[in-house]
């Protein structure tokens, strides 16, 4: 099911905001947390939210998909180091009952 994203949302989209950027990298698996040379720039719960509107919304498919519990799971055992503990939390949190 497609939804429509929010106009600020949109507009991250139409500019290829740092907020836009970090949920491409997840979703395209692409993302280097040592990249910064002063500090882990790990991936945070706004990311995943972010990743998680673009593929509801249909623009981005990427390579995970955040609706597969199987394709999430395996993505945090593959690259744990990418994400905060609230990022973690927000990931799994549909799964969650």
């Amino acid at each position: 099911m497609t939804t429509i994203l929010n106009p600020q949302a949109m507009q991250k989209v139409l500019t290829h905001s740092k907020e836009y950027e970090r949920a491409i990298g997840l979703l395209n698996k692409q993302w280097d947390p040592d990249e910064q040379p002063i500090f882990r720039n790990v991936l945070q719960s706004a990311d995943v939210q972010f990743a998680r509107q673009l593929q509801i919304a249909g623009l981005v498919k990427g390579k995970v998909d955040l609706s597969s519990y199987q394709e999430v799971n395996q993505l945090m055992m593959q690259h744990d180091s990418w994400f905060s503990e609230s990022a973690r939390k927000t990931l799994l949190s549909p799964f969650l009952d």
